[in-house]
């Protein structure tokens, strides 16, 4: 079986021995028993993935900065590994070839139909919004990508539709032509990764230039999305008057009503965003909105997405782990502003300004603001400088154990608890699923699940994507 990039006769290196990783390694000795095969790894991999190595492939665990990667000619580059990082840089430079998992299977797979979907938030509900839908439309669908399952791992066998979500990590080198591409919206994240902001867009937006023409989806009230493609007439837009869009609660088609009832588990206008993408999605692939529209009902939200774990002693105690960014954070809060909200924010500091996002919390201003490490004590000390006061105070806490135990003695019953921290769950937490999870344990609920389709997206050790 020939393999794509013309892999048969380079020196391979496989570079992270996690989920990516590994899907790489079964597919390439799949296709190509023979091949021998290096991966390298900054973190010792599953007992089980070193179990069925063939003979002559190993293993190397240790700094990818102190490898020779110049002496291979293909570089397999799992999404977590920044394609920026020097080492990579300079095996490229000497003539390395950069590809990413994705990259392979659309090399190998050029006649599947493929829905892309990317955007700094909403990405993860979305996809799995069009996937839902578009089964409903009798199709059969994949749902993968950066939501959990590598397309490496997946059959391919009598798929009509792949749904891909794309982080900016599998977006900076891909080389592909979906079918439809989608961009959601668009604000500064993973700049570290990236190497600065111009890096970023660059990468994030790169789903416009490989998406077949006449096949791209904006949304049309982001204003830098807007100011983009304004010029560019074969977009489709949604959230525009002329395209599915809403009105305060009601949603439309251009001038017509739609039917749509959001289910109760998804509130807030991002959450209506996300389904006038999807269904956007849904007719641009030439499909009917009414079984689309119907399906919602039977939709059932990804975990850790302002989750409701439950209520107790009258508190309502909702999981939002996945919010890191202060967008996402902003965005819970307009989602809740019906509620009286004691708010958890805090986690890896990325040295995002929270400062823009002041009118967001004098409009939707918490009872009380709990600040964990790293950065909870930065975005409180830009809120004061704001003039926003919460009625029940802004409070530092040493670890979310500290932040669970003082939201109880702050809550009285009517009150909402949400864990939105509008920053990465590392290093105090090995993920955001994880972070949530302890959240429903020290909140005294059930462990929430991991979702079994979500990635992990921690952006600077090989092995962990």
């Amino acid at each position: 079986m020939t393999l794509p990039f013309d892999l048969e006769a380079k020196r391979i290196a496989i570079l992270g021995a996690g989920r990516e990783g590994q899907a790489v390694y079964d597919w390439l000795k799949a296709r190509n028993p023979q091949l021998s095969l290096q991966v390298f790894a900054e973190s010792e991999p599953d007992a089980r993935f070193r179990a069925r190595l063939a003979p002559g492939d190993t293993v190397l665990v240790g700094s990818l900065d102190e490898v020779q990667l110049a002496d291979f000619e293909a570089l397999l580059r799992s999404p977590g590994i920044s394609s920026y990082r020097p080492a990579l840089k300079q095996a490229v430079d000497a003539g390395a070839q950069m590809i990413s998992p994705s990259s392979l299977w659309f090399a190998a797979n050029p006649d599947a139909k493929t829905i892309c979907i990317t955007g700094t938030k909403g990405k993860s509900t979305t996809s799995a919004l069009v996937a839902h839908m578009l089964q409903a439309c009798g199709n059969k669908v994949q749902l993968a990508g950066n939501i959990g399952t590598p397309l490496l791992a997946c059959d391919t066998a009598g798929i009509d539709w792949w749904v891909v979500e794309l982080s900016s990590y599998q977006l900076c080198d891909l080389h592909a032509q979906p079918h439809i591409g989608v961009l959601l919206n668009f604000s500064p994240e993973h700049l570290s990764w990236h190497g600065g902001f111009k890096n970023y867009r660059r990468d994030k937006l790169r789903l416009a230039q490989l998406t077949a023409p006449g096949g791209l989806v904006v949304n049309a009230v982001d204003a830098g999305l807007k100011a983009e493609f304004a010029q560019d007439t074969a977009i489709t837009w949604f959230n525009s008057p002329d395209g599915i869009h809403t009105e305060g609660r009601e949603f439309r088609d251009g001038a017509s009503r739609l039917d749509v009832v959001m289910p109760d588990h998804m509130p807030g206008q991002h959450n209506r965003s996300n389904v006038a993408a999807a269904l956007t999605v849904v007719r641009k692939a030439g499909f009917g909105l009414a079984p689309a529209i119907a399906s919602l009902q039977t939709y059932q939200s990804l975990p850790h997405r302002l989750q409701v774990l439950g209520e107790k002693d009258g508190v309502t105690w909702i999981n939002d782990s996945i919010a890191s960014t202060p967008v996402a954070t902003a965005a819970a809060l307009e989602a809740l502003a019906d509620k009286t909200v004691i708010l958890l924010v805090g986690g890896l500091d990325r040295g995002l300004d929270w400062s823009s996002y002041g009118p967001d919390f004098r409009r939707h201003t918490p009872k009380a603001l709990i600040a964990m490490p790293d950065n909870g004590p930065a975005v409180l000390a830009t809120l004061r400088q704001q003039g926003i006061a919460c009625p029940a105070g802004e409070h530092r806490v040493a670890d979310l154990q500290s932040g669970v135990a003082l939201a109880r003695k702050l809550a009285q019953p009517g009150d909402a608890v949400l864990l939105s921290p509008g920053a990465p769950s590392f290093p105090q937490f090995v993920d955001y699923q994880h972070r949530g999870q302890e959240f429903a344990r020290l909140a005294g609920f059930q462990s929430t699940k991991k979702c079994p389709v979500e990635g992990d997206n921690r952006a600077s050790l090989i092995g962990s994507v």
